[in-house]
């Protein structure tokens, strides 16, 4: 019986104290769980993680490693309690090195005794390790088929009370399975906020195509944008001439002026030369040891470039240029695949952006030419009216034996050629916004008498009838020249309106205060749709040779005279234009 008893107190002993081990466990995984869910970030989480660890499994310390399978490495910033900042280890090398490769718990008792262990960090720190508990960390799966990642090892250092047990074990591979789902919910996080910010840049490249500032600044602007979204020290936006097989302009950011007026880049050599040839992005995270970096390195740079990564810009399938961005600013980090997936995307948009600025420029270029052509023709064109008038006198002069005739003729002549010379200005003048106009005191009726004596005979010869009537007897404050020119431009785009046999008319009267011409004709009458664009500059509608500014012109005038102008059109019955001036 007493044997019986004393079985029975042992076994409820070892219940007593499973139940207390599963009770630690769950609190353990609770309490761990409660503080890993308040941060998100994998630089903040992971003295937290080695905290609740130690304190759990009742080691001196703790060790966490995150896999980078990339890179080949486990890593960890902080060995709790140990001089060391960072360890960086290569899979398979070391106990985390090898529970990182193989996926295998560890567990031994002395660790100098097992020769997969590597003592440098210890000689580095002067700490001993006796015990070593190491655990991977498998990415969480739903379905057995499927082999789960290593996201990260676990290592816990020499139990304080004897070595580490089998119930250490399965504490640990608890808080194991519980810290994957938050590093898992860490990656998801980092990665969306990433994600915000490659969008962001996006975004941002996607406007500055609209901005209409220098070109210089906006592609500074855009260079600092890429140094800050991919963390780097500098950045170098460089174009590539293919007629010249040579690279500028440069535009940088953190590489100092002078530094950029020395640089010299071959475009047929190292890094530069293969990224243009294959139109594919380049990275290298050890530059000093690349060779194609050796083949070309940057000359005139002061920064000394460790890591790379360089992008083509294409247009039309033709390289335009390059991207550079130089040494991440986290000295342990590298330019990864996730970089080229960011970069090639940018430089895409940063192509099209390019494209679009070069064509926008190109239209404007032709449409300034366009204007100018526009102008010369409209001033060419403007021109045959008075040289015809100048032809016909001087047939007229050598007809005639009169010298007071001939006089009168020369003189009309004389008047022409001023006309001409005038015109051109007018042009010009309305081009450049320019008012130029002399007035001098003016009766209305000289005004039309002048008009008459110089183009009646004209637009009579071209087969159109020609009614010039006066009933104003005022004064007018005008610049006469320019007042032919009004009525010059009108009736040419009144002529041009009729067909032969048309008539064209002005009449003068005593309006109030002012003095009313009124220039009409029996034409088409006006389109509906240039009417309320009339007096727009290269605004025509129907006219073989019109231009569009000979009523832009008038318009400009008559407000230089501080007059004003009205418009009245019947379509099939004509136009008539009503310009008002002051009087004296």
């Amino acid at each position: 019986m007493p044997s019986e008893l004393k079985i029975l107190k042992e076994r409820v002993a070892l219940l007593e104290k499973e139940l207390k081990h599963k009770q630690l466990t769950i609190s353990s995984i609770h309490e761990i769980g409660k503080v890993l869910s308040s941060e998100l970030r994998i630089d903040r989480l992971l003295p937290l993680i080695m905290e609740e660890v130690t304190r759990l499994i009742d080691a001196e310390r703790s060790t966490f490693y995150i896999v980078d399978h990339e890179r080949g490495e486990i890593w960890s910033k902080i060995a709790q309690k140990a001089e060391v900042n960072e360890i960086r280890l290569k899979i398979g090398v070391g106990i985390a090195g090898h529970v990182a490769k193989t996926g295998e718990i560890v567990n031994i008792q002395d660790a100098y005794s097992d020769p997969r262990f590597d003592s440098s960090t210890d000689q580095k720190t002067g700490y001993r390790t006796r015990s070593v508990l190491c655990m991977p960390i498998f990415e969480p799966v739903r379905s057995s088929k499927i082999k789960p990642k290593i996201l990260a090892v676990i290592q816990a250092l020499n139990k304080r009370a004897g070595v580490f047990t089998r119930e250490d074990e399965e504490l640990m591979a608890g808080l194991a399975s519980q810290i994957a789902i938050i590093l898992v919910n860490s990656q998801l996080y980092l990665a969306l906020e990433k994600k915000i910010k490659e969008l962001n840049l996006l975004y941002d490249i996607e406007q500055d195509a609209s901005y209409t500032e220098k070109e210089g600044a906006l592609y500074k602007r855009l260079v600092k944008k890429l140094v800050s979204t991919f963390q780097v020290e500098a950045g170098l936006l460089a174009f590539f001439d293919e007629e010249s097989n040579q690279f500028g302009p440069f535009y940088s950011e953190n590489i100092p002026s002078g530094d950029i007026k020395k640089l010299d880049l071959a475009s047929d050599l190292g890094i530069e030369g293969h990224v243009l040839k294959s139109g594919k992005t380049y990275i290298t995270n050890c530059a000093p040891h690349d060779p194609l970096y050796l083949q070309n390195q940057p000359s005139g740079l002061q920064l000394k470039i460790k890591q790379m990564i360089c992008a083509p810009l294409i247009i039309n399938q033709k390289p335009i240029g390059i991207i550079q961005l130089y040494n991440k600013i986290n000295e342990n980090d590298v330019f990864r695949k996730d970089d080229i997936k960011l970069m090639d995307p940018v430089c895409r948009q940063i192509s099209r952006m390019i494209e679009a600025r070069r064509l926008r420029q190109e239209k404007l270029k032709a449409e300034r030419l366009a204007t100018i052509g526009n102008m010369l023709s409209t001033i060419i064109h403007d021109l045959r009216t008075p040289m015809n008038n100048i032809y016909g006198f001087v047939d007229l002069m050598s007809e005639e034996d009169d010298p007071k005739v001939r006089q009168e003729y020369a003189d009309i002549i004389i008047k022409q050629i001023k006309t001409l010379n005038n015109m051109t200005y007018d042009v010009l003048d309305f081009a450049k916004g320019k008012t130029n106009i002399l007035p001098v005191k003016c009766p209305a009726n000289k005004l039309l008498d002048e008009f008459k004596k110089l183009f009646g005979n004209e637009i009579r010869r071209r087969g159109y009838e020609f009614e010039v009537v006066c009933q104003a007897s005022s004064m007018l404050y005008v610049d006469p020249d320019k007042v032919m020119r009004i009525f010059m431009n009108i009736m040419k785009n009144a002529l041009e309106a009729m067909d032969k046999g048309g008539k064209f008319s002005i009449i003068a009267r005593d309006v109030n205060g002012e003095v009313e011409f009124r220039l009409s004709d029996t034409g088409k009458g006006i389109p509906e749709e240039i009417r309320n664009r009339l007096f727009e500059s290269f605004v025509t509608s129907g006219k073989k040779e019109g231009t569009g500014l000979g009523l832009a012109i008038v318009k400009s005038l008559v407000d230089q005279h501080k007059g004003r102008i009205e418009v009245e059109s019947t379509p099939g019955k004509g136009t008539t234009l009503k310009i008002y001036f002051k009087k004296l």
